[in-house]
């Protein structure tokens, strides 16, 4: 039984080895294409992103701008930069969530990771959104050090979060939040759990509402509008079915990552009453892959193989039919 086990924990590691050394050559590999600009650049690049060096923004989000533009000897490698990191903090989720499920097979990792990088939440950020790629990358890290309970880590990914673009002080005291209640309700039953973990995101969406109204979060006073696509309604209906789904199964919130989207699922429509549209929309975009993958642990290992790669490649669809793809230049 002994040399069994020790057997398993061997084929782990280095499935965990080889699958981390992947990951690593599939991020570098996706930088240096889109840092080349072979499939193009976004609006936001040839209007900001392409100058040298910037030091635009405050405390709380010139971190963004200076890795956005960030260029050695006269050489923008920020662009790279921020690819890869995009990239790769994509890939450390999606192993973290196949090795939860037991789903540790090399190739459909990989399979699954390189099409995952070419959806709309990665590839739209690699030079359009720069900063809130940044954003929701550093938190994808801080989930996987939250699930690891490495929660210096985590705390330390979701600071520089925080620091690179004003979305990710919102998005961090979210999920931030979740492990301290997780560990609160831990010995609570199923139904239990349900009812007060509902009174809590009620709360956090009633206060948020107020919060954002009181410090005058939309400072125009007016809706802000939507830049293409309006995909408001349907990340209203995924938070509306998710908090529905938690009552009947407690995997949607037995954990702290799960729960960090429960109580999103709360707080970010809150943001829509505020007339902050293009906000929401954002987050709801950075969002997206974690919504994906915590609606997988509901099913068995086949099951959630083939929801996983169909989510991924209907995403990817989405991606080439609404334009994103021709819209870089």
């Amino acid at each position: 039984m002994t040399q069994q086990i020790q057997k398993i924990n061997s084929q782990f590691f280095n499935n965990r080895l080889i699958s981390g050394f992947a990951l690593l050559l599939i991020a570098i590999i996706f930088a240096s294409i889109l840092g080349s600009g072979v499939y193009g650049y976004g609006n936001d690049w040839y209007a900001a992103y392409h100058k040298h060096n910037l030091g635009w923004g405050g405390p709380w989000d010139r971190l963004g701008y200076i890795i956005s533009t960030l260029s050695i000897g006269g050489v923008h490698i920020g662009v790279h930069l921020v690819s890869f990191i995009l990239s790769f903090s994509a890939g450390l989720l999606i192993r973290e969530h196949l090795r939860f499920k037991e789903s540790y097979s090399l190739i459909y990792f990989v399979l699954i990771y390189i099409v995952a990088i070419h959806t709309w939440p990665i590839i739209m950020s690699t030079s359009n959104g720069m900063r809130q790629g940044l954003t929701m990358s550093f938190v994808f890290i801080g989930f996987v050090a939250m699930s690891r309970k490495k929660y210096y880590w985590m705390l330390l990914f979701f600071i520089i979060a925080m620091l690179t673009h004003k979305s990710g002080r919102l998005l961090v005291l979210i999920v931030a939040f979740a492990p301290i209640i997780n560990s609160l309700l831990a010995g609570h039953s199923h139904s239990s759990k349900a009812i007060l973990n509902f009174l809590i995101g009620t709360f956090l969406f009633v206060s948020a509402y107020f919060v954002a109204d009181i410090i005058g979060l939309n400072e125009k006073g007016e809706p802000s509008k939507i830049i293409g696509l309006d995909f408001r309604f349907a990340f209203i209906f995924f938070a509306g079915i998710y908090v529905f789904l938690s009552f009947l199964f407690k995997g949607l919130t037995d954990n702290p990552f799960n729960l960090s989207l429960y109580y999103f699922s709360f707080v970010a429509p809150s943001l829509v009453m505020n007339g902050l549209n293009y906000e929401y929309e954002r987050l709801g975009m950075m969002m997206l892959i974690p919504y994906i993958l915590c609606f997988g642990t509901l099913l068995k290992k086949s099951s959630y193989q083939i929801y996983l790669f169909t989510c991924f490649l209907l995403l990817f669809l989405l991606t080439i039919v609404t334009g994103m793809f021709a819209s870089l230049k």
